[in-house]
């Protein structure tokens, strides 16, 4: 019996898998070599090219999306855009003739069926980029994108409609043509805070059966909930996450109180600049009508626990496990903060931090509870 058990066993270690991802630049590199790799799911490393070749090995785990830039661009340009590979299974990715002066976006992609349809999207998306920001340049002048323009909250409102018109147009092609892919349910899940709703769920009926079971479809479906949920209104649906201590907290428990939920993350800079004056709101209006409760969208439970250590934050925090930022809420961003009644409907909504405590939601406050 100990024997079958051995060899039962062997064959998780004997047949281990990886994803081969091998390329070769043109052009004078000027010395500078290296070929850099990152991004979730994948160790941080690099490979140094010779005679313009590359090659790195990465284990594989589950569907990732590697990014990749050069020494080059960074030390001869000194700018880069990270170059995504898409990887949905083990196998190998050829990037064939590349030019060093003109970056990792002069490679033609083989191999990996996931890594050549995703490179085809994301040309058409970077023509779409191109488009709107000829649009923009036409419409508002060659400093449009100045973050100092008294017009930047209109400008930017407009670039975000146009852009999300030609992305709806670029996704419904490409979804049409590849219902079954991988990169079809990647894009429309990054895609969610630039589309229309209406947009969203007739790109997402386009999917195919299999395509809609990959986790990225899953969490469009859910986003398409949450909008649903989340509207201004509505009742919030009672939900369970747990707390630092390993104790299952009920949002039910605080009916009859007003409720001022925060979603956040610990690599979030703006959720960590907003807590001093979150601190100083909480102890104006701390009482038995008024909570602040934190749900943190980390994926990593270290690192959550972490952030609360550091920002040592004195009201209710859970971590999201069950995707309720989704699902019950459609957040795109963090912070973003939910003001809740005590019968329990959502009141407002804010995405951002205002620093100079003048929002909406904290003028809200002001007017329910009578301090300034």
């Amino acid at each position: 019996m100990k024997k079958l058990i051995a060899l039962l066993l062997l064959p998780s270690f004997a047949w281990a898998q990886e994803v081969v991802i091998k390329g070769k630049f043109s052009g004078d590199t000027k010395g500078y070599n290296k070929i850099y790799i990152y991004g979730n799911g994948v160790k941080n490393d690099s490979a140094v090219m010779v005679d313009g070749n590359f090659e790195f090995k990465v284990p594989f785990e589950k569907p990732f999306l590697p990014l990749f830039y050069t020494e080059y661009d960074k030390s001869v340009k000194r700018m880069y855009s990270p170059y995504p590979v898409l990887v949905e299974q083990p196998g190998e990715v050829v990037l064939s003739e590349g030019d060093i002066t003109k970056g990792m976006a002069s490679f033609k992609v083989s191999g990996l069926t996931s890594a050549t349809e995703y490179n085809e999207l994301r040309i058409r998306q970077m023509d779409v980029y191109k488009k709107v920001n000829e649009q923009m340049t036409t419409k508002f002048g060659d400093k449009w994108y100045d973050r100092n323009n008294p017009k930047s909250a209109e400008i930017n409102a407009e670039r975000d409609k146009l852009t999300g018109a030609e992305m709806a147009g670029v996704l419904n092609s490409f979804i049409t043509a590849h219902p079954d892919s991988y990169a079809s349910a990647l894009a429309l899940s990054m895609g969610r805070s630039s589309l229309k709703t209406a947009d969203m769920e007739k790109l997402y009926k386009l999917l195919s059966v299999k395509a809609k079971q990959t986790e990225e479809a899953k969490n469009v479906a859910d986003y398409l909930n949450g909008l649903k949920n989340s509207a201004i209104g509505s009742t919030v649906k009672d939900f369970a996450l747990t707390t630092p201590d390993e104790k299952l907290f009920s949002f039910s428990s605080l009916k009859g109180k007003y409720v001022m939920i925060d979603f956040w993350a610990s690599w979030c800079g703006p959720c960590k600049q907003s807590f001093p004056h979150m601190k100083e709101v909480y102890a104006k209006y701390k009482s038995d009508k008024f909570e602040i409760y934190s749900i943190s969208i980390d994926k990593d439970k270290a690192a959550w626990l972490k952030g609360l250590k550091e920002q040592d934050l004195p009201w209710l925090q859970t971590l999201d496990t069950k995707n309720i930022s989704q699902s019950g809420f459609a957040v795109t961003g963090v912070p973003t903060t939910f003001l809740i009644d005590p019968k329990g409907k959502i009141l407002m909504k804010e995405v951002g931090f205002e620093p100079g405590g003048n929002s909406p939601l904290e003028k809200k406050l002001v007017e329910l509870f009578g301090v300034k």
